[in-house]
């Protein structure tokens, strides 16, 4: 059975549930795709809370995905460990520079400071925004969830993870 590297933990263990697709990046896929997130996360997790939080945090990432995207597919993935409760959401595209500039400004700020302080500034400057973008995004997802969130860019292809300590009471 071929299982990617990509799932495999830093000890060595597989993991305990996985998932991993790509679909063609459009507005109307968002709700389908966070819906059977959902569906995936109540069957693999124990808390129906953090199946909510997750699927609406992958739901935000794929509106970025799309919005941005310079090329067709997005892709997602999910893997589960179970013995540290602790889940990966990858959501992967295609973007130009100046959008890629932009993502890894907006995922340094967010961690850089406090998460309540963080979430604060951004809920502010949100406030003040006249260009009818909010980029409250990652901000709120840390604020709601407390994930670690990375950003890995190989020439034009972004990957953004964000890391769920499921013992994280939400």
């Amino acid at each position: 059975m071929y299982i990617s590297e990509l799932y495999i933990s830093e000890d060595g263990k597989y993991p305990d549930g996985y998932l991993e697709f790509l679909f063609g990046p459009r507005w109307t896929y968002i709700s389908i795709v966070r819906k059977f997130l959902q569906k995936f996360l109540l069957v693999t997790l124990d808390s129906g809370k953090w199946a909510d939080l997750i699927s609406i945090s992958a739901s935000e990432l794929l509106e970025n995905a799309i919005k941005y995207a310079s090329e067709e597919g997005t892709k997602v993935k999910i893997v589960y460990y179970k013995e540290k409760n602790f889940l990966k959401l990858y959501v992967e595209n295609f973007s130009k520079e100046e959008n890629i500039d932009i993502l890894k400004k907006e995922i340094e700020r967010t961690m850089s400071g406090p998460t309540d302080k963080m979430y604060l500034e951004k809920m502010m400057e949100a406030g003040s925004r006249d260009d009818g973008e909010s980029r409250l995004g990652f901000a709120r997802i840390r604020y709601e969830t407390n994930a670690k969130i990375e950003l890995k860019i190989d020439e034009n292809k972004v990957r953004v993870i964000l890391n769920f300590d499921l013992n994280y009471k939400v």
